[in-house]
């Protein structure tokens, strides 16, 4: 809402409107009226009105201000004062109110390149693009000539103003169809077909991006137009692999190309495919040795690969080379080189690596580190120790902090001092959502069930849209069998929410065989185990097949589950209980 000119800050204008429409792109009487008074205002006394108006803009009525400004303009014919109201607009974002102004400032200083090509960018902006056509055309053939006069220059490409100014349009699909009418769609001219790839790109007309692109390569079989079809191949396509494909081809017939290895070692690293992956960082590092990052890069994929030697080798050449205020990523290195340590073992190397991180003292992620790696030394009262010692900066440091201590307690088999962390924790914060969820599952390992009942009930009044307060909540009393109706209830609202989440699922499967529903325990459960291959669901939907007399089925999962979880007491419970039918 605006508050109006003088209507706040001069007495004596009870006269003015109290407030403008919602929708100023309608001119009501009122608002009309309201302009009026402001150009009247504005004519008896400019200086007081445009004082107020200044005042007016720090309050943050744009509109007011822009007004009084723009009608002074008019009125004394000063395009200085069209400009100042342009500013005010724009700093708020206001693109319509600047447009007004914009044009009578370009009106008042047709000389003014500023002005005009302002009232361009602006007309561009809020889609006015008829209005904006003939100036565009006009810039874009003075662009050309300079382009022309002077061929060395470098950024003065028409085509690639053009796409800047283009791409400033919100409606993508009109700047696509105004990239058509200013340029053509000569398949011959590659600059012109670049920009109209790029425009139907982001017009998402993924199609005619790639034909463009396909003319373009046709003429400069390049390598940076290459790697941009293939980016819009897989728009169009909804399929990387193609892409890939082509790519990987043109890299093998290119052995010097380095962008198509960076494009395709990006999308394997994107789909986890971490051998081919390994290649393609390994062509780069052998193009350019001197790409440090690249070094980097290579070292997490390896830690993929378990390839713990060579990832090492490779995050201390980058460590080694690369200046520490160059250095990128260099917490999560060092953490990284500790994980390795650790699973070898060498506990002294895992905490060297750790201490040495730079502000080691300060990052929450590392002195959780290193608290685990003294569990797992055995030193239960240094990983206690490091956890009481940090001093969090902030609410998110605080809440994983609270929660490291509290599964810390838990793992010592001392529930009350887990509880007593979280307890702690939300009394500065109250309402946060992760405290909340990990003081109902202390509470549910202590069979405190009211306890889990006050907590999740919480968590669901301050995350109603979160899945998980309702299918944590179901889950316990179908897991308790009790309370079953109100079970379904929670759990179905939950899959409302999140209808594909396998725990979810999981969840909808248990309370159906809670309440005797075996053919929608079953079929739930089958789908929660196609996506989510875990443990808990097998053993849910292991337990529904045997209730359900498929004898074959519940054989044939059990053996798959006995191999994955050779170790588990409830999987042989079951089997036992199989082989007995």
């Amino acid at each position: 809402m605006a508050i109006l000119l003088l209507s706040g800050v001069v007495a004596g204008c009870a006269t003015v409107p109290a407030e403008l429409p919602a929708d100023q792109s309608k001119v009501s009487v009122d608002q009309q009226t309201y302009e009026a008074r402001v150009a009247k205002m504005v004519q008896q006394d400019p200086l007081f009105a445009l004082l107020t108006a200044e005042i007016a803009s720090q309050r943050g009525d744009i509109y007011s201000a822009t007004l009084a400004y723009t009608e002074a303009a008019k009125q004394q014919r000063n395009p200085e004062l069209a400009k100042r109201a342009v500013e005010i607009s724009l700093a708020e974002g206001q693109l319509e109110l600047a447009l007004t102004a914009a044009k009578v400032w370009a009106e008042l200083s047709p000389q003014d390149k500023q002005a005009t090509q302002s009232l361009l960018l602006l007309q561009l902006g809020t889609n006015q693009i008829d209005e904006a056509l003939p100036a565009l055309k006009a810039y874009l053939d003075e662009v050309k000539k300079a382009q022309e006069s002077n061929p060395g220059l470098a950024g003065t490409s028409v085509e690639k103003v053009a796409l800047d100014l283009l791409m400033r349009i919100p409606d993508k699909p009109k700047a696509y169809r105004t990239a058509l009418e200013l340029f053509g769609n000569d398949p011959t001219d590659a600059e012109a077909q670049t920009l109209l790839a790029q425009i139907a790109h982001a017009s998402e007309l993924h199609a005619q991006a790639v034909g463009h692109m396909e003319n373009v390569v046709q003429k400069l079989p390049q390598e940076r137009f290459y790697v941009l079809m293939a980016q819009f191949m897989e728009k169009r396509d909804n399929n990387p692999e193609a892409a890939m494909a082509l790519i990987d081809k043109k890299a093998q017939e290119n052995p010097n190309w380095f962008s198509a290895r960076l494009y395709l070692a990006r999308n394997h690293t994107q789909l986890q495919q971490w051998p081919q992956a390994r290649s393609r960082f390994a062509e780069m590092i052998a193009l350019q040795p001197d790409n440090l990052p690249l070094y980097s890069s290579q070292g997490f994929v390896l830690t993929q690969l378990k390839d713990y030697e060579g990832a090492q080798k490779h995050f201390r050449t980058y460590l080694d080379k690369t200046p520490p205020a160059d250095r990128q990523n260099e917490v999560l290195i060092h953490a990284t080189l500790s994980d390795m340590a650790l699973e070898r073992k060498d506990f002294a190397a895992a905490l060297k690596w750790l201490d040495n991180t730079p502000n080691a003292a300060d990052e929450l992620d590392i002195q959780l580190k290193k608290s685990v790696v003294f569990d797992k030394q055995g030193d239960a009262a240094a990983a206690k120790r490091v956890l009481n010692q940090f001093k969090p900066k902030n609410e998110d440091e605080s809440v994983r902090l609270t929660l490291a201590k509290s599964q810390r307690a838990e793992a010592e088999k001392a529930p009350a001092e887990a509880a007593s962390e979280l307890d702690n924790a939300l009394q500065t914060y109250p309402d946060q959502p992760d405290l909340l969820y990990e003081r109902a599952m202390v509470a549910e390992r202590q069979d405190d069930l009211p306890g889990v009942e006050q907590y999740l009930r919480r968590l669901i009044a301050v995350r109603p849209d979160n899945p998980h307060g309702y299918n944590a909540l179901g889950y316990t009393w179908a897991e308790n069998n009790v309370r079953l109706a109100e079970a379904l209830e929670l759990i179905q609202k939950a899959v409302e929410l999140a209808p594909n989440d396998p725990f979810i699922l999981d969840s909808l499967g248990w309370v159906h065989y809670r309440l005797g529903n075996m053919g929608s325990a079953e079929s739930t459960l089958r789908k929660a185990y196609t996506l989510r291959q875990d443990e808990e669901i097998g053993l849910h939907f292991l337990e529904v097949l045997i209730k359900s007399g498929k004898k074959d089925e519940a054989r044939q999962l059990g053996t798959t589950l006995a191999v994955r979880y050779p170790d588990s007491t409830s999987l042989k419970k079951l089997i036992q209980q199989l082989e007995g039918i």
